[in-house]
């Protein structure tokens, strides 16, 4: 007896439009499930199944398999957690807590929910279609999980209310988008995975910044705003192999690097310099040989990489915030500018870094001066021997 699911590809073999367009639809569905449920899964699972039970949706022939969601004992568990979720996905940290604990969750429900919309298949394409549909649900809870982290960096309670809110609205009318037109429903769909892939690192980067500089905050709250000790205020030359390498390969040589000091930073706003991307973590390093230039040593898909910075022609401060100590370089003409960020309590720290950047600045000014000088000299005697020759 063959299932369902390969009837259909048989039939696409020798195609009719009314197959073709019954497994696009089928497959439209089945995505817009892993979709969902990575925002909301006890949400989406208990709006399907009420509208099943309640003959809001007459179920096709292809979804019968869905209509175990409208059973009592679904509707009942899935409306308990939603019921749970709902006021936890409210509360700051909390919804990060609960994020967390439906990492694998949310992922095995969307997969789950996909196959059972697929219908009766081989086992070996159920692994394969919930493999698919898990991946999906987790960029879908990835996105979720990093918006909530950026959310909870406000002091006020009311945005989280303000997305939850938005959250279980957006589920409830992919759910109707669904009902009424499986195609431009997947449309919307594609468009929104391929904006959480783009946007998720970026949420958890600024999340990783925000929850660093807020522990140190609160370490300098207790410790009266002094650093932990007076260690903190001096520059040491430490990098980590991986670091010392990339350094190294960068510079285009194969033996130690000579490094005056390094230092530990977050990447803050970045104007003119591509390859830096803003709340990424990494260390800024001075080298002996190099004074006019600063080198940033930072991670990108686990891999070391590192972007020189000059400073001349920039302007070097210092700009104390809430969270952290800036230590800003930028053009006077306003087309580049590159911030630091140290954690709160380092402004000693801040101090000597744009006193070190300035002097590296001002020398390599002054040697860019003398390059200058020592050309203008080389050309005088040419210039006074065809002076020479024209009087001659």
């Amino acid at each position: 007896m063959r299932s369902a699911v390969a009837e259909k590809v048989g039939a696409f073999l020798t195609p009719t439009h009314a197959v073709i367009m019954e497994i696009l639809n089928t497959l439209a569905v089945a995505l817009g499930f892993a979709t969902l449920a990575g925002l909301n899964l006890y949400l989406t699972v208990f709006v399907t199944g009420l509208a099943i039970r309640m003959d809001w949706v007459q179920l096709s022939s292809q979804y019968e398999q869905l209509s175990v969601l409208g059973g009592d004992a679904i509707l009942i568990a899935s409306g308990i957690f939603f019921a749970l979720e709902f006021f936890s996905d409210k509360i700051p940290w909390v919804d990060s807590l609960w994020d967390s604990v439906h990492t694998l969750i949310r992922p095995v429900g969307g997969g789950l929910l996909a196959i059972q919309t697929l219908g009766t298949t081989d086992p070996a394409f159920d692994v394969i279609i919930g493999l698919l549909a898990g991946s999906t649900t987790l960029v879908t809870h990835g996105f979720k999980a990093g918006t909530r982290l950026a959310v909870n960096a406000s002091p006020e309670p009311f945005s989280n209310v303000a997305v939850s809110t938005a959250e279980d609205v957006a589920v409830v009318a992919g759910l109707g988008l669904m009902a009424w037109n499986p195609l431009v429903a997947a449309l919307v769909f594609l468009t929104f995975l391929g904006f959480a892939l783009w946007a998720t690192p970026r949420l958890f980067r600024r999340s990783k910044a925000f929850l660093w500089m807020l522990g140190h905050k609160l370490g300098s709250f207790f410790r009266g705003g002094r650093a932990a000790d007076t260690e903190a205020v001096r520059l040491y030359a430490r990098l980590s192999s991986e670091e010392d390498l990339a350094l190294a390969d960068a510079l285009g040589g194969t033996g130690l690097v000579d490094i005056d000091w390094s230092a530990k930073v977050v990447a803050g706003k970045t104007k003119g310099f591509r390859n830096i991307n803003s709340h990424t973590f990494g260390k800024i390093v001075a080298v002996s040989d190099r004074p006019g230039v600063i080198h940033f040593v930072g991670r990108r898909f686990f891999k070391s990489f590192h972007v020189p910075v000059p400073l001349t022609e920039m302007a070097i401060t210092q700009e104390p915030r809430f969270l952290s100590e800036d230590v800003v370089l930028y053009s006077r003409d306003g087309a580049r500018k590159l911030v630091f960020k140290l954690p709160a309590g380092s402004q000693a720290l801040a101090e000597r870094i744009v006193e070190s950047l300035s002097q590296m600045g001002a020398v390599r000014g002054r040697a860019d001066e003398a390059r200058a000088a020592d050309r203008k000299r080389r050309r005088e005697p040419a210039i006074e021997v065809e002076a020479e020759i024209v009087q001659a």
